[in-house]
């Protein structure tokens, strides 16, 4: 039987202690900047945190967690113990608050917490990587799966993992095509090979009668058991273990916006921001350019063109008018010195301020501020058949920008590799969307505007 390790025993101790400190801390300059007391309040506050978080075991951080990650978990710890204690105020306190007060209290409270956890993370994968808190891996399958990952290991030393080669089971590896340390047959070896190990993994490649067996040796001696799966073209950051009652399955494409959580945060955020857009932008923008529009060319302010969003639906999408009325406006598409471009036109493609009226197709939820570029149908259709996973970026909302666009992708499409690179650009979107990435699109896209003038999204 193994024995707890030094650190096992004394960093949630360490780890907790230093939590401690730091709500003090953060409870202290609250108190000192809004020139309150200490009360048996402030009390009741920090024991309730310290039980809420020794029960969700908030030391357990993870082995090799993105810093992203860990700053998405601890946002969404902090705003349910919030809420848990806007909650418990309500029902049983009914305690009234300066809204400065509360703001000041928030802001400290969530820095400090977050600070002090990167810095765990950061501190742990310091001390994994010089040999500390090491889980002693045995990698059973000399294919692709055990080579892929023994060279993970090697390559990620601060995630902690430890592995001196690959064992066989039966048979021996090919002299020719070995690449790694083979630690020999594992059926030929005595079981008390296990007591050296803290983890198995074995490739879902391998014979299930052998899996059978290795899993039934885990259990004898105590050990964590994983199978590395065989999941082709798959991205395994998306895939999570289910079960219908007593069947299991993965889903392996279940994205960030899947969750309700996260629709529910993005859509809050496309409301607020289009309607502060709409007020402060759109309001003197309408009048200002369809007077101008209507003066420098005969039509309409508005040029509205069927675009598909949301799993193919259909919609209306606005834009200001650019070019003069032509039959080809459907069909052709326009470049930044197409002869059909207005004066006006002209200036407000370079500028991007044509796609603004797109800000009342985000509240009426056609669209969201941040997403892949809605194309006209017959783009559509023309590339749809020519690019695998075309259609994957219909899955979620059209954006008014997106990430191609603020990286430089956007304008004309003059061959295939223009389509290409967007479409990789916005299947990495979806696949690691968060509240803090649109944000940094939407800043990335402002700047693009502001400093370049070379943000045109597609017609």
């Amino acid at each position: 039987m193994k024995t707890r390790t030094r650190f096992q025993s004394y960093f949630p101790l360490l780890y907790y202690l230093g939590e401690l400190a730091v709500i003090f801390m953060s409870t202290e300059i609250m108190l000192f900047y809004t020139y309150t007391p200490w009360s048996i309040l402030n009390t009741i506050f920090i024991i309730f945190w310290f039980i809420f978080s020794i029960s969700s075991n908030s030391h357990v951080l993870g082995r090799g967690i993105k810093d992203s990650k860990l700053v998405l978990s601890t946002f969404k710890t902090l705003f349910f113990f919030s809420g848990s204690v806007a909650i418990l105020n309500m029902l049983f306190f009914n305690l009234q608050f300066q809204f400065i007060t509360i703001t000041i209290a928030i802001a400290i409270f969530y820095f400090l917490n977050l600070s002090y956890k990167l810095f765990v993370n950061f501190i742990l994968g310091r001390y994994r990587a010089y040999g500390g808190n090491i889980m002693k891996c045995m990698i059973i399958g000399m294919n692709s799966h055990g080579v892929d990952l023994y060279n993970e290991i090697l390559k990620y030393p601060e995630f902690g993992y430890r592995a001196s080669g690959i064992f066989g089971f039966k048979k021996h590896p090919s002299k020719k095509n070995i690449d790694f340390p083979y630690l020999g047959k594992l059926k030929d070896m005595s079981s008390d090979i296990y007591k050296d190990f803290d983890v198995i993994f074995f490739s879902e490649k391998l014979p299930i009668k052998i899996q059978s067996f290795l899993l039934a040796r885990a259990d004898e001696y105590n050990l964590k058991a994983n199978v590395i799966p065989e999941l082709v073209d798959h991205d395994v950051n998306n895939f999570f273990i289910k079960k219908i009652e007593s069947v299991p399955y993965i889903n392996i494409n279940k994205l960030p916006l899947d969750g309700l959580l996260n629709q529910f945060l993005k859509r809050s955020f496309d409301i607020v921001f289009s309607a502060l857009s709409i007020v402060f932008f759109l309001s003197w923008m309408v009048p200002l350019f369809g007077i101008i529009i209507k003066l420098t060319s005969n039509g309409p302010v508005f040029f509205i063109q069927k675009r598909e969003g949301y799993k193919g639906t259909y919609f209306n999408c606005f834009k200001f008018r650019t070019m003069v009325l032509n039959p080809d406006a459907d069909s052709v598409w326009a470049d930044d010195n197409d002869n059909r471009l207005t004066k006006i036109g002209r200036f407000l493609r370079l500028t991007a301020l044509d796609e603004m009226p797109q800000f009342i197709n985000v509240l009426f939820g056609d669209m969201s501020v941040v997403g892949p570029r809605p194309h006209p149908l017959n783009l559509n259709k023309e590339y749809e058949k020519r690019l695998i996973g075309f259609n994957k970026r219909h899955r979620f909302k059209p954006g008014i920008t997106g990430l191609a666009q603020a990286k430089g992708y956007s304008g004309f499409i003059s061959e295939f590799r223009d389509m290409s690179e967007r479409i990789k650009m916005d299947i990495f979107y979806f696949k690691n969307w968060s509240l803090l990435l649109d944000l940094k699109i939407v800043l990335m896209t402002v700047v693009r505007m502001i400093t370049n003038l070379k943000f045109k999204p597609i017609n």
